[in-house]
């Protein structure tokens, strides 16, 4: 991490990633990658920063969210005490989204890892079905 030079707030993206592989809280997109934070850049509709953009996750309670309201309402107050990235403009927002992401095409190995222990986790055991004697 430390030849991107992250912020704080860049290195809470991160985090985000790293817990959702570490609680199993792993989706997958169209194309079958994993997804762990979906770092969607949006405009800021209020408070302090406001017209300003934000990168914030838009893979929110195992789901992809690409409604930038939903993301706004759902991270205002990240946003406002500055847990999330803030950009003048969404291109700056967008392309520092793109070097931050390298961390996690690193790290894709782990994230899938985290994707099969998720369906070992959900299929039932077959020690766990009553079998006919």
């Amino acid at each position: 991490m430390a030849d991107l030079n992250l912020t704080s707030a860049e290195k809470n993206i991160v985090q985000y990633h790293r817990d959702n592989i570490k609680n199993n809280n792993v989706g997958m997109d169209e194309q079958g990658r994993p997804v762990t934070v979906y770092t969607t850049t949006i405009e800021i509709q209020g408070g302090k920063y406001k017209g300003q953009f934000a990168n914030v996750p838009g893979y929110v309670d195992g789901k992809i969210i690409n409604d930038e309201d939903a993301l706004y309402d759902r991270w205002s107050k990240d946003i406002d005490s500055g847990k999330w990235p803030i950009f003048k403009t969404g291109k700056e927002g967008g392309d520092r989204a793109m070097k931050v992401h390298q961390i996690m095409d690193d790290e894709e190995q782990e994230a899938r890892d985290s994707l099969r222990k998720q369906r070992m986790i959900k299929r039932p055991l077959l020690n766990d079905k009553v079998m006919p004697e």
